[in-house]
This record gives structure tokens, C-alpha cells and sequence, in this order.
């Protein structure tokens, strides 16, 4: 019999892979876990996450006890081997011989040919496989982090190039380890008061953060389950997207304000903005018909009913807006690279050539809202990464414009000033939670050059 979690563990992986669906850090998106006890479900949850994200330090490890290329074996008995290696490798609270034996019967379910060749393989990781992940730390090159920090080597030398080394190291040791969980309570559902007290009664334990008056890290069950969350109480939400959410809110000039939330979906900012700012009138656009559902329901469990929601495309011309608002918040669609922690699959799914590609969209999103804001109204632009093609080199290129000036965002919040451009922020894990958030405020000062958002890039 294989322990519940490791067979759980291994029954999502295989679904994972056949199927093509992303894994996040939400039991909601692991069914095989359902049925397991609390501590079960924890073990197999950190197996999953963590054989995902460390998948390429693994695979150099195992690579040096088998003779053809691990992308030759079988995809079942790959699992088996990761899941196995993973736990060998980076936990000490289940034995050695448990995990090998466990992957032994998960392995001979194919054949006993394969179980005998994942013995083998599972003994030598066991008994040399640690001093083998520590000869891989010994560099300090952009090779060795790859292979060390389990990133593809591209990804490395971005992060490296755009942060700085010393960043770049923090910020790639915290996308291993286990996501911080952090919540903001609901200034429509009773606030903090109300959030604490709820959740103290289902079995979370729950502490504030200086600086975030509505944000709570929390321990305890999933939170999606709980009736804090059912009741609009409380809803996820980093560090980071919530200080987005704050300088938005920081921009709009007062009651009856009207305020456009570009991208908006799943919401998290637009609830925030409707209880941050409750007299404005708020518009969200996004342009997915399933994310539009999503969006509302949302905003319905939240208490945002205040919120007007619109399907649109926020790349088209649309005359009524042109002009129209005090306050644009645009968080644009991004690489993610600041999510690393949360989104255990994202380092291997995305590839060099989306940051360029990416950055194009932006400039031409925020070119769009842009053309949106009124004379002397503010636009906030905000995005969950942090490379310089999708940072500074998107607001750089609208200040060129003319017309535009930074809001010295640095000043209210001095800890995280950009150290390239302290005006605006960049939010790095682990000193700013998980999240890795840029964010910047524009003010529009009166008639400016051409917004017409540019062409794309060409291919």
C-alpha cells in the first residue's frame, strides 16, 4: 500500500501533465485531495508544489544515476522518480526506504522492469543524492543558479540582469519556498473587526501587517471553505496587490468620482477600490466572458454591487471613455514573475520571448487608459513582475509622450521605492510577502501628445 498523500500526490501529477491544466496553490484546483485527512493533505500538497518548482534541480540530480536522458523514460515513472527525488532531496520527515519502497509499487504498476529500475535509481539519490545537489550550489553563475534554484537559465539571467544579484537571489530562494498566506478583510462585509473574530471561531489564527490596515496572515484550513470566505468576510489577496490597491485608491480625487478598472478580473482590486473609495463610481471592464462571470461573482460576494461591470476589450477605441474618468487603474497581464512562489508551474510555462511580448500589450493597454483619464485625474499602472521591459520601460515610454507626470510614490511608501526610479515601487519577495509587484501613479496634467496606442511589435 502507498502512503495516501504520496499516492494522491502521484495520481495529481499524472493529471497535471496529461491533461495540460495549471497548478496554483488552491486545493480547489487539486481534487485528489479531497478525501485525504488535514496533515495528509498538507504532505501532499508540499510534494506537489515542491516536485513542480524543484523539477529541474531533480531532474540534474537524477540525471547523474541513470544512463539515457530522463526525458527518454516514461512519463509515469518520471513522476514517480520526481516525487520520490523531491522528498529525498528536501525533506527529512518520512524515511528514505519509505519514499523508495512507495515509489517501487507506484513504479511496477507499469512493470517490474520499471520498479526495479526506479529502485536502483532511488537508492543511489538516497545514499549520494544530497552531496550530488551540493556540489550544484557551488557556483555562483547564472548556470549554477539554474540548475541549484531549479529555473530555467533564461529566467535566471532576466531576474539577475533587471533586480540585481542580491535581489534576484532572494527573490529566486523565495519562489521555493511555501507561498505566504494573506487575505484582506472586507471593509463592506465589517472590516477587521469582523474577519478576526469570524475567523478565531473557525479555527484560523490570524495576525495583521504594519503598514496594510485591511490585511491578515493567516494559518488554518483552506480558506475557501471557511464561512468567513462564503460570507464575503475576507478574500486572498497579497501583499503586493494590495498596496496596488491603495495607491489607486490614492488617486481618486473624492465622492462621486468616476473610476475605470481596466483587466480587472478576478476582482480582488475592484472590491478593494469600491470599499477604499465607497462614493466613487466605479467601472470594471474585462474582455474574457468566463472572467467576466467570475468578476461578478466576486463583486456579488463581496458586497461590491456598486460596481458597474462591462465585457469589452480594453484595446479598442472606445469614444465614451476618452477623457471621461478622474482615476484609471490598469493592471495589465504580465509575465508573473513576481508569482513564482504561488504559481508552482509558471517558471517552466513561460519562455524568454513572452517578456517582449507582453511588454507590448502593456504599452498599448496603457495607452488606452490613458487616453481615458481627465486632465489632472490619475492613472495607476500595476503589474505582478519584475522585469524592466514591463516596468520602467512601459511608464517611461507614456512619460515620453509628454503631458504626463510620476506621483513620488517612494515618499509615502519609502521601503519599497524603486532603487532605479524612487518614485514609483517595486514590491520583492520575501521582504514584501511572496508577490512581486511593480506599481506606478500617473498624473495626466493637461492636453499631450498622440495616445494612440503604438502597433505591435512585428512577428
Amino acid at each position: 500500500m502507498v502512503s495516501p498523500a504520496r499516492a494522491a500526490a502521484f495520481a495529481a501529477l499524472r493529471r497535471l501533465r496529461g491533461s495540460g491544466a495549471h497548478l496554483d496553490d488552491s486545493l480547489a484546483a487539486l481534487p485528489e485531495l479531497s478525501s485525504l485527512s488535514v496533515a495528509d493533505r498538507g504532505l501532499a500538497n508540499e510534494l506537489i508544489n515542491g516536485t513542480v518548482k524543484r523539477r529541474g534541480t531533480i531532474d540534474h540530480v537524477l540525471g547523474a544515476y541513470t544512463k539515457a536522458p530522463l526525458k527518454t523514460t516514461d512519463p509515469d515513472v518520471r513522476d514517480a522518480l520526481r516525487l520520490a527525488a523531491f522528498q529525498l532531496l528536501f525533506l527529512d520527515r518520512v524515511p528514505a526506504y519509505a519514499v523508495v519502497d512507495d515509489s517501487v509499487t507506484l513504479a511496477n504498476r507499469k512493470s517490474r522492469r520499471a520498479g526495479g529500475f526506479v529502485n536502483a535509481v532511488l537508492r543511489r539519490v538516497a545514499s549520494d543524492g544530497r552531496a550530488k545537489l551540493a556540489e550544484l550550489a557551488e557556483g555562483d553563475d547564472a548556470r549554477s543558479w539554474a540548475a541549484s534554484l531549479s529555473y530555467p537559465l533564461w529566467l535566471v539571467k532576466r531576474i539577475r540582469t533587471d533586480v540585481g544579484e542580491e535581489a534576484a537571489r532572494r527573490l529566486l530562494d523565495a519562489g521555493n519556498a511555501a507561498p505566504e498566506r494573506c487575505l484582506r478583510a472586507n471593509r463592506l462585509r465589517g472590516g477587521l473587526p469582523a474577519a478576526r473574530e469570524k475567523m478565531a471561531a473557525e479555527g484560523f489564527k490570524t495576525r495583521g501587517l504594519d503598514g496594510l490596515p485591511d490585511a491578515l496572515l493567516y494559518e488554518g484550513p483552506p480558506l475557501e471553505r471557511s464561512s468567513a470566505f462564503r460570507d464575503g468576510l475576507i478574500t486572498p489577496q497579497s501583499r503586493g496587490s494590495q498596496i496596488a490597491g491603495m495607491v489607486a485608491a490614492g488617486g481618486v480625487a473624492g465622492p462621486g468620482a468616476a473610476v475605470l478598472d481596466l483587466c480587472a478580473a478576478p476582482g480582488a482590486k475592484t472590491s478593494q477600490l469600491a470599499a477604499l473609495v465607497p462614493e466613487a463610481a466605479i467601472t470594471a471592464v474585462e474582455v474574457d466572458e468566463a472572467r467576466v462571470g467570475e468578476l461578478e461573482a466576486n463583486l456579488a460576494r463581496l458586497g461590491a454591487d456598486r460596481v458597474t461591470v462591462l465585457r469589452a476589450d480594453a484595446l479598442e477605441a472606445h469614444p465614451a471613455w476618452e477623457g471621461a474618468f478622474d482615476a484609471v487603474l490598469l493592471d495589465a497581464p504580465c509575465s508573473g514573475l513576481g508569482t513564482l512562489a504561488s504559481r508552482a508551474d509558471l517558471r517552466w510555462r513561460r519562455n524568454a520571448s513572452d517578456v517582449p511580448r507582453l511588454a507590448d500589450l502593456q504599452a498599448r493597454l496603457l495607452a488606452r487608459a490613458a487616453a481615458a483619464v481627465k486632465p489632472g485625474g490619475a492613472l495607476t499602472y500595476a503589474v505582478c513582475t519584475v522585469t524592466r521591459a514591463e516596468t520602467l520601460d512601459v511608464v517611461d515610454g507614456l512619460l515620453a509622450v509628454g503631458g504626463w507626470t510620476a506621483d513620488d510614490l517612494g515618499a509615502a511608501w519609502p521601503g519599497l521605492a524603486h532603487p532605479l526610479s524612487g518614485g514609483f515601487l517595486l514590491v520583492l519577495p520575501p521582504d514584501g510577502g511572496s508577490s512581486g509587484f511593480f506599481v506606478a501613479r500617473l498624473r495626466r496634467k493637461g492636453p499631450s501628445g498622440s495616445l494612440r496606442p503604438p502597433a505591435p511589435a512585428a512577428g
